[in-house]
């Protein structure tokens, strides 16, 4: 009787909408090539402490619509340890896996890096609502959270609305501004602040001043996370202006929900193609997205990679607000 071949999954740092859909994907995949599926629960940590689940087409059911991930996701501090690290091989040679299919963002490719380094087949899937995996245009979870975003800034700006006042939204992203970006401009937000153009809180000041002198009542500014504190802006800019301001934090709710259709579709798309990695014994990459194609990159090249900040997305807000200086609420 043939050995069955098995493929190691992993979802790695924060979970993404659109991990599960991922997964059930892999498993699909993988049952109908004959593989088996071992599932490490709770990211590389469960890697280190051989904490496993065989995942079978009845574990999946219903798992493809669902935000989270159902084998837990996070961040391992033992990982960081080389001699710790070294763990890996051994549980990896245990299960003796095919390869291992890693969900996750920027740090989970370095951390992919470090396993192959130690001899570890890997194939990276980027998933991670901040959008920061450089090599890939778009990341699985990126569009459910700017989805998420617009949905609570339009309702949070209607409120604001109704009592006249400033509204400040602190989105997520880490160190990457396409959150903000992207929210504010389709929430008609008045200002955008994200670290790939640096400004000041004066100048966001003199901005929502500038608004409310031409007529707008309840300005929006949507702020990209550790920049500064909300609340102490909120308060700084209301003794300025005299005008009533609140600040508001996402937080979670951004990473919360079903995947949008685009977030299923490039699931799907990714995780049939990493299992063809598996099988054909490429690894070492990460699945990507460029150009509306799926393709290939390597961990040396992924690690590298900069940042293509989108200047078209920035200089179209810039343009409209140029013109638009009344906002209808």
């Amino acid at each position: 009787m043939a050995k069955t071949k098995r493929i190691g999954i992993i979802a790695s740092g924060g979970d993404a909408q659109g991990m599960n859909a991922c997964m059930k994907t892999i498993v699909t995949m993988a049952d109908r090539k004959g593989m088996e599926v071992v599932a490490f629960l709770g990211g590389y940590q469960g890697l280190l402490d051989d904490d496993t689940k065989v995942l079978t087409l009845k574990d999946v059911e219903r798992s493809f619509n669902l935000g989270g991930s159902i084998i837990l996701s996070g961040r391992s501090k033992d990982f960081m340890d080389i001699e710790k690290r070294k763990k890996a091989k051994v549980v990896y040679d245990k299960h003796k896996l095919e390869g291992i299919i890693v969900l996750g963002g920027d740090g989970s490719i370095r951390g992919a890096k470090d396993l192959e380094d130690l001899g570890l087949n890997v194939v990276v899937i980027p998933c991670t609502i901040d959008n920061d995996v450089f090599c890939s245009e778009r990341s699985i979870g990126f569009d459910t959270a700017v989805n998420n975003a617009v949905g609570a800034i339009d309702n949070i700006q209607q409120t604001m609305s109704a009592n006249g006042r400033v509204l400040i939204i602190e989105v997520m992203g880490r160190y990457c501004g396409d959150i903000a970006l992207y929210s504010g401009l389709c929430s008609e937000s008045d200002i955008i602040m994200i670290p790939e153009k640096k400004q000041t809180v004066e100048k966001i000041i003199r901005e929502v001043k500038k608004q409310l002198s031409v007529g707008n009542a309840s300005p929006t500014v949507v702020i990209a996370e550790h920049q500064f504190d909300v609340q102490e802006v909120a308060k700084q800019m209301e003794n300025i202006l005299q005008k009533e301001c609140r600040a508001v934090v996402l937080g979670y709710i951004q990473r919360g929900g079903s995947p949008t259709v685009q977030d299923r579709l490039l699931a799907v798309r990714t995780a049939v193609r990493s299992v063809e990695c598996v099988l054909n014994n490429e690894f070492g990459v990460v699945v990507t997205l460029n150009k509306d194609k799926i393709k290939l990159v390597n961990f040396k090249k992924a690690v590298k990679s900069r940042r293509k900040f989108r200047e078209d997305i920035w200089n179209t807000f810039v343009d409209l607000k140029k013109y638009v200086t009344v906002k209808v609420k």
